[in-house]
This record gives structure tokens, sequence and C-alpha cells, in this order.
């Protein structure tokens, strides 16, 4: 059995490895054919392409992870079971779990590593990589778009737009929280749009209101057609400073939703959904193991197309229950903890049934 197993081991670990490469240099292919014109027309530099990749690798790595797992574990089962070393296995009195822990146990390492990855390397390395290609690969014409850009700004102010033109400089459906120096709400301005020009923002269609210590509106809010905006950050900053949940550390996203207490109730519940999807999402990979690996298990060779077939398609469920999960979270069905370990937990037990089944 231990011979069996280290072949099992060995195998699992050569094939994610090339798995994870192969997936990401696929995903690096599909992304430049996705610009290959601007490449030519802008006359982009091949460092420039070179630099944004070494950043944007350990965001990819995190998101290829799981699928990398999937495909190396049902190719290593569906093999074995083509072969008959399964069925062997089972009819001896031997537990499918015994062939399937070490593969277990390696890919919690693995998504302990994912966790770390995520949490130290991501959020810097995705600001420089977001960086480059603001700078460099999207530069010119009408620019990008932003959607949902939001920075801890200079003076103790927390900006939000719903969405930032890049090439016109504009800011569209603003929120600005003012500060005091204990971190409370005093002030807030909501604002239509807002454009840099002559080295200021100036906004459209603003409403200021006062708010007191318990959170709430005081008196008549101010409205102005026409108004000077205090953002102190330049177009360049907004670009530098964004922060977008995906690309931020666990303990940078506490702090963030810590900034955000006094907010909108749909606001924290949004940042809480996101905070536990943090440390849910590495574990995606033992969850879709554990569902992928009973599918592919076949007998005979004549079927062992349709078993890798089944042991990827099926665990491909996980991401539409995800999506739908994180949308029931967020939109407060339900609980935000619940919400981000959900598919998780359904995965985990549907996989142990079928496992048990197959034993």
């Amino acid at each position: 059995m231990r011979i069996l197993e280290k072949y099992v081991t060995r195998s699992y670990v050569g094939a994610f490895l090339f798995s994870v490469v192969l997936l990401m240099v696929l995903g690096v292919i599909g992304d430049i054919l996705g610009f290959i014109d601007d490449i030519f027309k802008k006359g982009i530099s091949l460092g420039s392409i070179l630099s944004f990749y070494l950043y944007f690798a350990p965001f990819a790595f995190v998101n290829m992870v799981p699928f990398a797992s999937l495909l190396s574990s049902v190719y290593v089962f569906n093999n074995l079971s083509k072969n008959h070393e399964i069925t062997a296995v089972i009819t001896s009195g031997i537990s499918l779990w015994k062939l399937l822990r070490p593969i277990i146990f390696i890919t919690l390492g693995i998504c302990l590593l994912t966790f770390i990855v995520n949490d130290k390397l991501v959020p810097s390395s995705m600001l420089k990589a977001n960086r480059i290609r603001q700078e460099k690969l999207e530069s010119g014409g009408t620019g990008s778009r932003i959607r949902n850009l939001a920075i801890y700004g200079k003076g103790d102010q927390i900006i939000f737009a719903k969405e930032y033109r890049t090439g016109t400089k504009t800011l569209e459906n603003v929120i600005i929280h003012r500060q005091d120096n204990d971190k409370n709400v005093i002030e807030k301005e909501s604002v239509r749009l807002v454009t840099w020009d002559d080295n200021k923002w100036t906004g459209t269609d603003v409403i200021v209101f006062q708010v007191d210590s318990q959170g709430d509106f005081k008196g008549e809010p101010e409205i102005f057609k026409d108004k000077d905006i205090d953002i102190r950050e330049t177009p360049k900053d907004l670009l530098n400073t964004q922060w977008d949940t995906k690309y931020m550390s666990y303990k940078q996203l506490k702090r963030y939703l810590n900034i955000f207490r006094v907010g909108s109730a749909l606001t924290i519940r949004r940042l809480k959904v996101d905070l536990n999807y943090k440390l849910a999402f590495p574990f995606m990979s033992v969850a879709i193991i554990l569902l992928g690996v009973p599918f592919s298990i076949v007998s005979g060779r004549g079927s062992a197309l349709l078993g890798m077939a089944k042991g990827i398609t099926v665990p491909m469920l996980y991401l539409p229950l995800m999506a739908i999960s994180l949308a029931l979270g967020k939109g407060g069905t339900l609980s935000p903890l619940l919400s981000a370990w959900l598919a998780n937990i359904v995965f985990v037990a549907a996989g142990i049934y079928f496992i048990n089944k197959k034993s």
C-alpha cells in the first residue's frame, strides 16, 4: 500500500506543477491576445509586458491553484481506475480514503501556501501590475474605466466612486466621508460628477450632509450646482492608492471594514462577506477535489475519457454555487460567514458521500 501511496503522491505533485504552470501560461497568452492590436499600435515595449506579467504572476497563481489541483487529482485517479488498480485496492478491503489521504494532506498544504501568497504577495504585486497596465499597456485613447474605486484619502477622508474614467479624469457618483481625529464621520458629501481641471477637482450636483456622533444626519443638507471638491489626490494618485478587496490582505480588509464601521449597512455587509471569503477561498481546492475524484473513477479504458470529463465537469458547479452564495450574503439573505463557506461545506459533504459510496 505504501508503494501505491508514494506513486500517487509523486504523480499528483508532478501533475500539479505541470498544470499550474500550463494554466498560467495559457492565461497570459489569452490576455495578450486580447490587446495584441494595442501592442503594435502603441508600440508597447517587451519590457513593460514582461514586467506586468511578472507582478501579475502571484495573483494568477492563487486563482489557478484550485483548477490545477482538480485536474491533477482527476488525472491520477482516472489513470489508476483505467488500469484497475483502484478496483484491486477496494476489493482487497482497503478504503479509498487511504489512497486519497496523501493528496488531501498535500492539497491542504497548497491551500495554506495559497493563503500566504494571496495575503502577503498579491496586494503589493497587483498594485505594481495595475500601475504598469494603466501607464504602459492602456495609455492613450480614451483610457480605461475603473468601477467601484475606493481609497482612504489624505485628510482622513474615505472616497468612493462608482466609476473612474482615466481618459477624461472624471469620477462618477462619488461619496466622500470626512472624519475627525477619532475616525468618526463628521461630514458626508455626495457628488454626481467630479472632474479634474486646472489641477483641482470640481464637482457637479453636490449635496453636503453634516453627521452627528451617532452617525445620523443633522440639520439641512447644503446643495450646490458646482463646487470645488477637497480631494487631495491627483488622478495618478487615485490609480496608485485605490482599494480593491480582491487585491487586499486579510489584515488590510479588516482595517478597511473598521474604517467603514459607520457606513451604510449594505457596504458593511459586502465587506464582511469579502473578509470571510478571504479565508474560505483557499480551501476551494480541497472541496472540488473531494467531489471530482469519485466521479473520475470508472472501470476500463473505454470509459476513461468519460470519467475524466465527469471528474472535471461536476466540480465546476462550485463556481455558480459560490457566486449565488456570495450574492445572497451581500444581499442579506445569508450571513457573511455562511455565504462565504457554503459552497465549501456543500462540496465537502457531497464529496464524502460519493467517496464512501465508491469505497
